[in-house]
């Protein structure tokens, strides 16, 4: 009865989302599903909202309740030692950037932002670069419902098509930039 209000109504879906980012966990499949229940566009909308409530209570748990831990956590990895320099540094728009197209956890970006010196605007400005990943799964999930239903075209694959060409091209790009920038940061 309650999974079948929150699948039925995308107000509880979106809110479900936002709890669930907000917590930090993984909720990938939670986007892909929202495009199959509602569709590219109403799954889109629910999505973009979802995670604009659930980012802002990430970075504001991250940056104010869970700052000591996260650090301790950090110090504690040899390999994130590169983090370090960012808990204490602002982070550049176009660092951000990076982050946030590369294909990482979200969860882990957001927490790395928050505790950085970074301030809310331009985390939240790059943050923006999320909806064209957003956008890539939510559609991923609509044509996966087309497809089980019988109602897919070609030119809607056709274009997802397209956007995953272009989604991975933007991955692998920042991923070459974000290792040359964390590279140079270790000098």
């Amino acid at each position: 009865m309650i999974l079948d209000t929150v699948i039925a109504h995308p107000v509880a879906y979106g809110l479900l989302l936002a709890g669930g980012v907000g917590l930090g966990l993984p909720m990938g499949p939670a986007v892909l599903a929202a495009g199959a229940l509602f569709g590219g566009s109403l799954g889109l909308l629910v999505v973009l909202a979802a995670q604009v409530v659930g980012l802002t209570i990430n970075w504001h748990l991250c940056r104010h309740w869970c700052r000591r831990w996260i650090v301790r956590h950090i110090q504690r990895r040899r390999r994130w030692r590169w983090l370090q320099q960012a808990c204490h540094t602002p982070l550049s728009w176009r660092y951000l950037i990076l982050l946030r197209l590369a294909l990482l956890p979200t969860a882990l970006v957001s927490a790395c932002c928050a505790v950085s010196a970074t301030d809310w605007r331009p985390y939240t400005l790059a943050s923006l670069a999320l909806a064209v990943r957003f956008t890539m799964v939510v559609q991923a999930g609509a044509i996966g419902a087309d497809a089980l239903t019988g109602k897919l075209s070609l030119a809607s694959t056709a274009l997802m098509l397209v956007a995953a060409a272009a989604t991975a091209g933007l991955a692998w790009i920042s991923s070459v930039h974000l290792r040359i920038h964390i590279r140079q940061a270790k000098v």
